[in-house]
């Protein structure tokens, strides 16, 4: 089979273009995304037919993270033994499964158990998916493809829980489940054939490319620059997760006096910017080097924090969501560092470890953000945010050598 466009485009110093196969899998990514949090918005009618506590209630939404937190990593070294292919069909196995289990649970113990599947499986597909959109890449154009996965994810969070709430209003919270496993057949059907030919691809990726293994690190260095770089990880995923989705909106009720819908168009906001600014962050860090971005990025979000300190009324609270939103630029030019600074039989399971410290961040960012703002103040835990995001471009300043951005 011959060579991909993209490699050979690369060999010949032209522009080099997106793969087919890129778009493919991020089709498939932005399908899976449908079990992460379409179900949110019917919290209330789940618990009030299963007569649960809102402990419990949290616990079927918290199940879902863990479940992805704790096979992250161990998923990633499985891929790479018996095959992404046979990996991800196992895993289609299972999310079909467990959609067909939470359509038709009948206690709320059974309903976790469907989380927890789901949650295992979103994670296994999502580090082949991940894995392999950065075997579809060159050195040159690896930041611009790999915003894709992010551009996908996000869309998918923005769009699914507003469709969860439809559906549940009109069919009810257990026909959630049904549109998923619709959803999670349709991915298979496009992953599973698309995944051979990019094994393919990434073979001839692998010896034709231009400058393979140019930024490819060694040793105690390259266990540094990715350290460094995943501190990033789940520093970024402790604001995402602790400081936009929980201590900001309680800042803005409490200390702002603004409703719900005030809140809300600021949070859609940052989304909505966040997605303007993926791709072109991307293509920036191609260009000028993806440590510089990173750097910058964290450091622009940590600035945009600080000015939620300063905000007084709705225009000035949006202006600052607008701010940190456009801080986002910087999310593809991890991944793409990450998979440039490894061979390529290592790419899937530091992808993985990737997978693994976004989930840890997300998981921890409530729970500390909030404890901090319970026992101290909201200002105080707004400052620890920006100071966590402020260390973290720290970190990758000192722990990402500069010679992978020439």
């Amino acid at each position: 089979m011959s060579a991909t466009p993209a490699v050979d485009e690369a060999t010949r110093g032209a522009p080099p273009s997106i793969a087919r196969e890129s778009f493919l899998l991020v089709g498939s990514l932005f399908l899976i995304v449908s079990t992460t949090n379409i179900l949110t918005p019917l919290l209330p009618d789940i618990r009030t037919e299963f007569g649960v506590s809102i402990a419990t209630a949290g616990v079927i939404v918290g199940s879902y993270g863990l479940a992805r937190l704790l096979v992250d990593l161990p998923a990633a070294f499985v891929a790479d033994r018996i095959g992404h292919r046979r990996m991800s069909l196992a895993a289609f196995v299972l999310l079909v499964a467990s959609c067909i289990l939470g359509l038709n649970a009948s206690f709320v113990e059974l309903l976790i158990l469907a989380r927890v599947g789901s949650g295992i499986a979103v994670a296994i597909l999502s580090t082949v998916i991940l894995s392999s959109l950065s075997a579809t890449a060159t050195s040159t154009n690896r930041g611009k493809v790999m915003s894709l996965f992010h551009v996908a994810n996000n869309i998918g969070i923005a769009v699914y829980p507003l469709m969860g709430g439809l559906i549940g209003a009109i069919l009810g919270w257990r026909a959630t489940f049904l549109v998923m496993l619709v959803l999670a057949l349709a991915a298979a059907a496009i992953l599973l054939q698309v995944l051979p030919r990019i094994d393919l691809r990434h073979a001839g990726a692998v010896q034709r490319s231009a400058g393979a293994g140019a930024r490819v690190l060694h040793g105690r260095e390259r266990a540094v620059a990715i350290a460094a770089t995943n501190v990033g990880v789940v520093a970024n995923m402790i604001n995402r997760h602790g400081f936009r989705n929980t201590i900001l909106p309680l800042y803005a009720a409490t200390a702002l006096g603004l409703g719900g819908i005030s809140i809300a168009t600021a949070i859609a906001l940052m989304s909505i910017t966040g997605l303007v600014v993926a791709t072109p962050g991307g293509m920036l860090g191609d260009r000028i080097g993806r440590r510089r971005i990173i750097i910058a990025g964290l450091a622009a979000i940590a600035a945009g924090d600080l000015v939620f300190l300063l905000t007084g009324d709705l225009v000035t609270f949006l202006l600052a969501a607008g701010l940190i939103g456009f801080g986002d630029f910087f999310s593809s030019s991890q991944t793409a560092l990450l998979s440039e600074i490894v061979p390529p039989d290592q790419r899937t399971k530091v992808l993985g470890g990737y997978r693994f410290s976004a989930d840890l961040g997300a998981f921890v960012g409530p729970v500390l953000l909030a404890a901090v703002m319970d026992l101290v103040s909201a200002q105080v835990a707004i400052v620890l945010a920006a100071g966590i995001l402020l260390c973290a471009s720290l970190v990758a300043r000192v722990g990402v050598p500069q010679t992978v951005d020439r």
